[in-house]
Order: structure tokens, then C-alpha cells, then sequence
């Protein structure tokens, strides 16, 4: 990610040529019309790259499990608020 500047957020896509240690990263906003078109511009060579100094290191890393992904439980607003759902007053007057 790093080697790549690919800082800004995921989804990303980017192009590396490692016999040219060259790469471009698509910009633009993630939908299937801008990475259609940013490929394009690339087998076109019409999309600018960037070199590399050296290949970045791929790391071996377990599959993930799915299990890290849960949703935290939140707590209703309800209950942050002190809201009472009798409460006849909840956005009137006070």
C-alpha cells in the first residue's frame, strides 16, 4: 500500500509493471465506468505511471477467518438521551 501511495482509502485500483518497476493508481471515484475507463488508459498508454525503486515485499498472511468483521452492538439513543417513549414532551415544549 505504502509503495504504491495507496493512503487515501479503500476500494483502490492500481497497475504495476514490475519489469518497468512502474505503476499507476486510478483516482478517480470506484465504479465500474471509471476503472473500465482507467484500464482502458492503461492498455492504451495513455494513463500516467510512476516508477518504484524496488518491487514492494508481498507478506503471507493467514485467510481470513470472516470473524473480525462483526458489527459492533451499539446502544439505542433512546438510552443516551434519557428519552422516555411515554414522554409526551420529546421535541415539544418544555
Amino acid at each position: 500500500e505504502e509503495a504504491l501511495g495507496l493512503t487515501f482509502g479503500f476500494p483502490a485500483v492500481a497497475v504495476l509493471a514490475s519489469d518497468r518497476l512502474a505503476y499507476s493508481r486510478m483516482t478517480n471515484s470506484f465504479s465500474e465506468k471509471n476503472v473500465v475507463s482507467f484500464l482502458h488508459r492503461i492498455i492504451m498508454g495513455r494513463q500516467g505511471t510512476s516508477l518504484i525503486a524496488e518491487l514492494p515485499k508481498i507478506a503471507t498472511v493467514e485467510a481470513w477467518d470472516g470473524l473480525d468483521g462483526t458489527p459492533i452492538e451499539e446502544e439505542s439513543l433512546a438510552d443516551i438521551m434519557g428519552w422516555d417513549d411515554d414522554d409526551e414532551n420529546i421535541g415539544g415544549e418544555l
